[in-house]
């Protein structure tokens, strides 16, 4: 069936590649969008625009601290054991799938843990929420898909952007494009980062968690003919880390006293060929894709359990084919989507010398998705929106262990979803509109491979009802002194299945468990509001503020029969508010403040207050001076130097404590 499909989806591309050459008058074509039921408000909620900010680059932490319901839970090993949860929906540190992929210029980036920490590129996000998202993209979660699109492709641009600052910052990066033409274009970004560590070992008298960062993005286009265009997007990414950003828990957040330190390297590379046809009815669209990540070695010492050394080495790769199909007509859109992905690992651990395991593991996993939407207008100002997804996942696994005995796991499994979705708009006036509605969302099961019980180490699909509701306002001016707008929403999901990783202490055994399991119900109810307001010219006030409770309602600990329902989920925080003040004219002085908040987040279903971080504000400024196209900056982060966790593990005892405080200055020079 796997090769069948490989050939269905490379004749679809064929198709398209021939209609290209039949063309013969040359057309720039506009980007193709998409938007949510509610309109391109409730699309595109990340209200701090990239474009006002003179630094090149998206940071997914930056991006989460200024978007409502979004965390990242940075482990401090690049993405390796990363949580990112949307709306109380987050994936499981090492297996399974993400609740809110990324796309990036039509790429569908697979686990969590191979989403690139920061793009150097101007571009533009897209947050989609809910599983309604389903019905628009090929690689789509329960909670929504994060859209990342570069901006450029307008004629001759060059940037250079210079940083330096505290804890050894260099940062120096450059945009390049060339002047359009009717037929081509092309841009390359590149990036080249280091810092020192923000930890101290004070036995061997070294910062242990230093990053190294070289990335680069090529994107071309090139339009052979009327109303058509192809484009070749190449991604890669290289970092070269120090140890893993890890500290005991109860002791020092930036100190550490152990013989012996790790590393942590990862390389990525991603590539993507598109082609946009333009029909009489709409566009149509094939994307082409292959991405490979690869954490080859990550190593670490941690200090457990009253002095022991815990040493771990792993290996793990994941590479992923997709072919993508999309048609967007003028009130409807639908689309195929196929994927072939693998993912490989390898863990050899030893306690004070002892060796305690020893294993390695594979999953195969393909997926195949029809999904479309339509949108009618059954009386003036109400229109209708239903959308139908249906997805098969199937996947493999092998599971070798040579420590502590002898065994091999296989198993094979595949889940499938009907996944409708159907939405209400009501137009009330010119200036506010109101949205209703009810989606189901799908994750996959899977497999842990870090387990050596053959009775655990599947877990099930995540299934999610999803009622949304939500209400924009608008003044009558969309720029200018006094405009403003906000929008309200709030949101219900009954989930089975809830998905939870973590080490589970298993009895009779001499190490820890990690597996994932799944949680028989939850529920996540929760409020998102976002405002931006222009009291005066070239001043602007942006709010960004929700809540969120997911609570387990029915589960209980496979090992020891406890039940922890009534507990929050663990990943997840309580919410985030992002309150900005902005001073942004043309030319000339320009400066801003922030503060953000992140809420009660909890890393085990116990709600274990060891291993829970509580909530906590942090302070940011930055201020400089514009010159025509050029400027330069000053800033601050952390400016109360808060000491907290972005990510605990419990397994171990250890956490990754956030940034401290961090300044630096900034140069950013455009032609």
């Amino acid at each position: 069936m796997t090769l069948s499909l490989r050939r269905l989806t490379l004749l679809s591309l064929v198709a398209i590649l021939c209609a290209t050459l039949a063309a013969d008058e040359v057309q720039h074509l506009p980007p193709l969008t998409v938007t949510a039921p509610a309109g391109p408000y409730s699309a595109k909620p990340a209200l701090i625009s990239w474009s006002h900010d003179d630094r090149a680059g998206i940071d997914l932490s930056d991006l989460a601290r200024a978007t409502t319901g979004l965390n990242f839970n940075d482990a401090g090993a690049r993405g390796f054991g990363q949580t990112a949860s949307l709306r109380g929906l987050s994936n499981t540190p090492f297996f399974g799938e993400t609740s809110a992929p990324i796309y990036l210029d039509g790429i569908p980036f697979g686990s969590a843990f191979a989403f690139p920490i920061r793009i150097f590129t101007t571009a533009d996000v897209e947050v989609y929420r809910g599983p309604q998202a389903a019905t628009l993209f090929g690689r789509a979660g329960d909670a929504g898909v994060i859209q990342i699109k570069s901006l450029g492709g307008h004629g001759r641009f060059s940037m250079l952007d210079a940083s330096v600052g505290n804890h050894g910052l260099l940062s120096v990066g450059a945009i390049m494009e060339s002047p359009r033409t009717e037929t081509a274009d092309i841009t390359i970004s590149l990036d080249a980062t280091r810092r020192d560590g923000y930890i101290r070992n004070t036995q061997l008298n070294q910062n242990v968690d230093d990053h190294e960062t070289l990335a680069g993005h090529l994107r071309a286009h090139y339009r052979p003919g009327k109303d058509t265009e192809i484009s070749l997007h190449l991604f890669g990414e290289r970092t070269r880390d120090g140890a893993q950003a890890l500290v005991p828990l109860g002791g020092p957040y930036h100190e550490v006293a152990r013989g012996k330190e790790g590393l942590s390297d990862t390389d990525f590379g991603a590539a993507a060929l598109g082609v946009v046809h333009q029909l009489a009815d709409g566009t149509l669209t094939a994307t082409t894709s292959y991405s490979k990540w690869e954490l080859s070695p990550y190593s670490n010492r941690l200090v457990v359990f009253g002095g022991l050394d815990f040493d771990s080495a792993l290996t793990q790769s994941q590479s992923t084919f997709t072919e993508e199909v999309r048609f967007v007509g003028g009130n409807y859109s639908g689309g195929a989507y196929y994927s072939d992905g693998r993912t490989r690992g390898y863990a050899d651990r030893t306690f004070s010398g002892f060796p305690v395991e020893r294993s390695s593991y594979a999953i195969d996993g393909q997926s195949l998705a029809l999904f479309g939407r339509t949108t009618f207008e059954t009386a003036p100002g109400w229109t209708v929106t239903p959308g139908l997804r249906v997805e098969r996942t199937a996947k493999d696994f092998i599971r070798t262990e040579t420590i502590p005995g002898s065994s091999i796991i296989q198993r094979d499994d595949d889940w499938s979803a009907f996944l409708p979705s159907l939405s209400v708009s009501h137009k009330i006036d010119g200036k506010s509109n109101y949205t209703v509605t009810l989606a189901r969302g799908f994750k996959p099961g899977g497999y842990s491979g870090y387990t050596g019980r053959a009775d655990l180490t599947g877990f099930g699909a995540q299934r999610t009802w999803t009622f949304d509701a939500a209400y924009h306002f608008a003044s009558g001016k969309a720029t200018g002194e006094g405009a403003y707008y906000f929008i309200a929403r709030a949101y219900a999901s009954r989930v089975r299945g809830y998905q939870i990783e973590r080490s589970f202490a298993v009895p009779g055994s001499f190490s820890d468990e990690y597996l994932v399991v799944n949680a028989e119900e939850a529920r996540v109810l929760g409020f998102e509001l976002e405002s931006e307001w222009q009291p005066a010219h070239a001043v602007y006030v942006t709010l960004a503020a929700s809540i969120c409770r997911a609570t387990l309602e029915n589960f209980t600990d496979p090992f020891t029969g406890t039940s922890y329902s009534g507990n929050q989920a663990p990943y997840a925080p309580s919410g985030n508010v992002s309150l900005r003040f902005d001073y942004r004219p043309s030319s000339g002085f320009f400066a801003g403040a922030g503060l953000t908040w992140t809420g009660t987040t909890f890393y085990d279903e116990q709600e274990t207050a060891m291993f829970g971080q509580r909530s906590y504000a942090l302070l940011e400024a930055n201020a400089g001076y514009r010159i025509g196209n050029h400027a330069f900056r000053v800033y601050g982060r952390n400016l109360g130097n808060k000491e907290y966790y972005s990510s605990i593990t419990p397994g171990v005892g250890h956490g990754t404590p956030g940034a401290p405080l961090t300044w630096g200055a900034e140069l950013n020079l455009r032609w």
